[in-house]
C-alpha cells in the first residue's frame, strides 16, 4: 500500500488504449487516483462536480471545427468554472506542437506538453512533477504566459 497521500488526476484522452494504459499504470504504481474521461462533454461534467489536484488533457491541433474542445476545457478550468481551483497543474497530450499551439498553451499556463507517441514513464514523471507543483505556492505568470522566476 502506498504511503503517498491521495492525489487526484483527471485524464482526458479519447483513444481508449492510450487512456487505459496510462490509467492502469498510474493506478498500479500508486502515483495517483485517476478519473478517466473518454469525451470532452464527460470531462466537463466531471470537472463541474469533482475537485482534482491536476489534469492531463488531450488536445487536438489544429482544431476540428470551430473550437478545440481540449483547449475549451482548459480555459474553463483556468477561469474557475469548475470544482477544481483555477491554478491546478495541467499537462497536455498532443500529436505535434507548432509555434501557434505552443503560444496558446503557454498563455493557458500549461505545466507540461507531452507529444505522442510518448512513454508511459513520461506521464508518470509528469504526474509526480504536478504533485510537487500542486503542493507549492501557485506560480506567478507574466503577460507572455511564462512563469516568473
Amino acid at each position: 500500500m502506498s504511503t503517498k497521500p491521495a492525489f487526484s488526476v483527471l485524464l482526458v484522452e479519447p483513444v481508449e488504449l492510450l487512456r487505459r494504459t496510462v490509467s492502469l499504470t498510474v493506478r498500479s504504481l500508486g502515483s495517483a487516483e485517476v478519473t478517466e474521461a473518454a469525451t470532452y462533454p464527460t470531462a466537463q461534467q466531471v470537472c463541474n462536480r469533482r475537485r482534482f489536484d491536476a489534469a492531463v488533457i488531450a488536445v487536438d491541433w489544429p482544431p476540428s471545427g470551430v473550437q478545440c474542445r481540449g483547449l475549451t476545457l482548459i480555459e474553463q478550468i483556468r477561469q474557475g468554472d469548475c470544482a477544481s481551483t483555477a491554478t491546478i497543474p495541467i499537462a497536455v497530450l498532443v500529436e505535434s506542437c507548432n509555434t501557434e499551439l505552443l503560444h496558446v498553451l503557454r498563455s493557458s499556463r500549461i505545466s507540461r506538453i507531452l507529444i505522442k507517441p510518448f512513454r508511459v514513464r513520461d506521464v508518470i514523471d509528469t504526474i509526480d512533477g504536478m504533485r510537487t507543483l500542486a503542493k507549492g505556492p501557485a506560480p506567478a505568470y507574466g503577460r507572455d504566459g511564462f512563469p516568473l522566476n
